[in-house]
């Protein structure tokens, strides 16, 4: 059964939180999606990369958009590890 919408927002806003407010991860690898994503500091911008050597980069105000295609098994994998 998958996740209900609300708890996924909920899964979803945490992450971008600890990224963009409170810079708990410089980078992070979500296992299930096989993507990374990284922060710049230079460029002021996220890395989105995928293992297939692919890539695509955002601004933290559409982080949102890059967590939500994650898997549901990453979501709760950081939900369970408090980030």
């Amino acid at each position: 059964m998958g996740m209900k919408t609300k708890q996924k927002q909920k899964i979803v806003d945490e992450i971008v939180d600890d990224f963009n407010e409170h810079q708990v991860h410089d980078s992070y690898w979500f296992k299930n999606s096989e993507t990374q994503i990284e922060w710049s500091r230079e460029q002021e911008m996220y890395l989105i990369l995928y293992k297939d050597k692919t890539w695509d980069y955002c601004e933290p105000k559409h982080l949102f958009m890059y967590i939500e295609d994650l898997h549901e098994k990453d979501l709760k994998n950081y939900n369970s590890m408090g980030g």
